[in-house]
């Protein structure tokens, strides 16, 4: 089990690596892979040679890291793969099991959702959303405990720094578990860098609400020692700051707060329902306040201070200021940036999500792999440029010209037919050039990706910085605006406001005035959909909000046929019906422990429906 933090033995003994011998360059110059530090030839790297220089220190930190989550599946060119992210979804993406994308890739993680077969297996694979094991979660949290352990006897560094290196890990910290905890509910918690010595024989996981509250105790004792801003952000940018943690804590608050936890009953009955390991036993307003509070918090101080808003330059059009809010490196809207290398310095390193998701490409026979495959449901959540929805009679909108004056982001989202590309304009009709035939991998939906692709060739991706943009500020804005509509149990004007604001970047007008609280709700909901296409959060969207009819509804295609050289039919086909349409259970809300931790008899009880 690579990269694991905890191996238990025999006799249910617990033993815990202590030290990676190896050490990856960070940030500045990137450089990551096995790069050693510069040592003596025959001399060991141990705690000591680490922690007896501050760039050895820092080398370590930059390790912790690189182990943290990044949604583009990627590879090098040399043929290795990144850990997070290739074991996950085997190359697939998240949206992949959501209702925004339907995967043909044919080794993707995907087919095991849509067929069924996943089960607690697959959680020691690189099939699952979240192996618990095969891959770096844990590995991050040991180095970074050890950094925490170990920074005080480095010698050429202030005390300042050192607790700053401390924040960062913790950070780290904090993120691996948030990954854990929106994936798996409570989950067993390390507190140190646990050694061989130590003979622990039980290891129980967390309930829900005491491994949340453990997160947020380990974000709030970094943010004393967090700058707010970076000081050098060309340099560093990526590095933990105040706004990054108070980001993260908004985020963590409003998953617990949510009713797949905080509600009168459980999802599903089981023995970690009863031990509220999955739930928190019932219904507490007080969690919306919470989780509104932290979200109010950070939006006060980043509009007090005016060092972080909502990505715009001047003379940008609306489509421009979008793509540069998820793809613009320093933006001042990025709260938690991660990447595995800070260059690509081949066409194919790291950018296997080009391959994988990208549109065909003739001239070079590129049939893409089919992960990017968008659904016509989700391309009709988008509204017009005037902010009403397609289904609104006084919307605009025209069926026969059904991608002309939309929502802006639909077109830095999604390849549609007829949108300006490579300097040419998009053939999404059957028998063009994205789309050469109908059973064309890159386009079966109709649609293909193009978030993160762009035109998906050298200029927009050699030598780019690849990042991903784990959290951003506006989902602050929109959380706020859910959690306190759930808590005063109406939308207050600050809600209104902060939604609009995300809208208005956009050029959408405000929300419509009057709503109730579930209309709200739905609001923004669909909001988060629209700005944070293949950013890793609508999955978690219907799921904390147990959206059972999304996961069991019918997602459909688009066949597209040229009639002359300007006219176009568009005609809606039903995708291939995944298993959950007919044999749907909340199980599927959190992942499975891996059979073979549960059976090591350390504590750890499965989730329902998977026992």
């Amino acid at each position: 089990m690579r990269n694991e933090i905890m191996k238990v033995i025999k006799r249910n003994t617990i033993l815990v690596l202590v030290v990676g011998l190896f050490i990856t360059y960070g940030c500045e110059d990137v450089k990551f892979g096995n790069n050693f530090l510069e040592k003596a030839p025959g001399v060991d790297v141990t705690k000591d040679t680490i922690f007896s220089d501050i760039k050895y220190a820092e080398d370590f930190l930059w390790g912790a890291y690189k182990t943290l989550p990044y949604g583009l599946n990627c590879a090098f060119s040399d043929g290795t793969h990144a850990g997070n992210q290739f074991a996950k979804m085997q190359t697939d993406v998240l949206e992949s099991i959501s209702d925004l994308s339907q995967s043909y890739l044919g080794w993707g993680g995907a087919n095991y959702y849509y067929n069924g077969s996943y089960n607690s297996n697959f959680e020691n694979s690189t099939n699952g959303k979240c192996p618990f094991i095969n891959d770096q979660k844990f590995d991050g949290i040991r180095k970074s405990y050890i950094l925490i352990e170990n920074i005080d006897k480095v010698p050429n560094a202030d005390q300042v720094y050192k607790n700053r290196l401390k924040a960062e890990a913790r950070m780290v910290i904090a993120v691996q578990y948030t990954e854990f905890f929106r994936n798996f509910g409570g989950v067993p918690w390390l507190t140190h860098a646990y050694t061989t010595n130590e003979n622990i024989t039980t290891f129980p996981r967390l309930t829900a609400q005491t491994t949340c509250d453990s997160i947020v105790a380990v974000i709030d004792k970094a943010i004393p020692d967090l700058p707010w801003t970076l000081d050098d952000p060309e340099t560093w940018d990526g590095r933990f700051t105040k706004a990054s943690a108070l980001g993260l804590k908004a985020r963590i608050l409003l998953f617990n707060a949510s009713p797949l936890f905080n509600s009168s009953t459980p999802y599903l009955a089981g023995k970690a329902s009863d031990q509220k390991l999955t739930w928190h036993g019932g219904y507490d307003n007080s969690l919306w306040k919470k989780a509104a509070d932290a979200a109010h918090k950070l939006i006060e101080d980043a509009e007090g201070t005016g060092d972080y808003k909502l990505y715009h330059l001047d003379g940008n059009s609306y489509r421009l200021d979008f793509q540069g809010a998820y793809w613009k490196r320093g933006n001042g809207e990025i709260l938690i940036s991660t990447r595995y290398a800070f260059k690509s310095t081949a066409q194919t390193e790291g950018l296997m999500f080009n391959a994988s998701s990208g549109p065909a490409n003739t001239a070079s026979g590129s049939t893409g792999w089919g992960c990017g495959n968008v659904t016509a449901d989700y391309v009709e959540m988008f509204p017009m440029a005037n902010g009403l929805p397609i289904t609104d009679p006084a919307s605009g909108y025209d069926p026969a010209f059904p991608n002309e004056n939309r929502d802006p982001r639909l077109y830095e989202t999604v390849m549609v037919n007829g949108d300006a590309y490579r300097g040419r304009t998009i053939e999404l009709f059957i028998g063009g050039r994205e789309r050469p035939s109908a059973g064309n991998l890159a386009a079966m939906t109709g649609y293909c990706v193009r978030k993160f692709i762009l035109d998906h060739d050298v200029a927009t991706s050699l030598g780019t910085v690849i990042q991903w943009p784990y959290l951003r500020l506006a989902e602050i804005y929109l959380s706020y605006a859910e959690a306190s509509n759930e808590y005063e149990g109406t939308p207050s004007a600050e809600a209104y406001r902060c939604v609009n604001i995300v809208r208005n970047r956009v050029g959408l007008g405000n929300l419509p005035s009057g709503l109730s609280k579930e209309q709200f709700r739905e609001a923004v909901i669909t909001e988060r959909a629209l700005e944070f296409g293949w950013e890793e959060v609508r999955w978690y969207d219907l799921v904390r909000w147990k959206r059972d009819a999304d996961f069991t509804k019918t997602l459909h295609g688009v066949n597209t046929v040229q009639l002359t050289p300007f006219t176009f039919s568009y005609t809606k086909f039903d995708l291939p019906a995944r298993f959950w349409k007919t044999t749907w259970s909340p199980k599927w809300y959190l992942s499975a422990f891996p059979i073979s931790e549960i059976n090591k008899n350390y504590g750890l009880i499965q989730n329902p429906g998977w026992e």
